[in-house]
């Protein structure tokens, strides 16, 4: 079996999910008492806020929280929805951009 979530396992916390209103759903771990209490803080503002996809892995990046998009790609998908599967690669590839700042 493939493992999806590709989070180190020592000292996590736990796992919050983001599927709301998102076209990709957002995985961030926490790993100490302030990742929780921050990601404590985006979940109570999450469904007020409109956040995409974009938005919330930029608020991962800059507080320094580890985050996974879940978007598992296989052949069928990329076939029977191109447009999606050309917007993840464009969306992985800013963050990567955001990331090296």
């Amino acid at each position: 079996m493939k493992q999806i979530l590709k989070f180190k396992k020592e000292g996590l916390k736990g796992l919050h999910f983001f599927t709301e209103n998102l076209n990709y759903p957002i995985v961030v771990a926490s790993y100490d008492k302030w990742e929780e209490q921050q990601l404590a803080y985006l979940a109570s503002g999450f469904g007020a806020k409109n956040f995409t996809t974009t938005s919330l892995c930029r608020w991962c990046v800059s507080h320094h929280v580890q985050y996974q998009i879940v978007y598992p790609i296989n052949i069928k998908d990329i076939f029977e929805n191109p447009f999606k599967y050309i917007n993840f690669l464009i969306l992985k590839r800013r963050l990567k951009k955001l990331a090296l700042l």
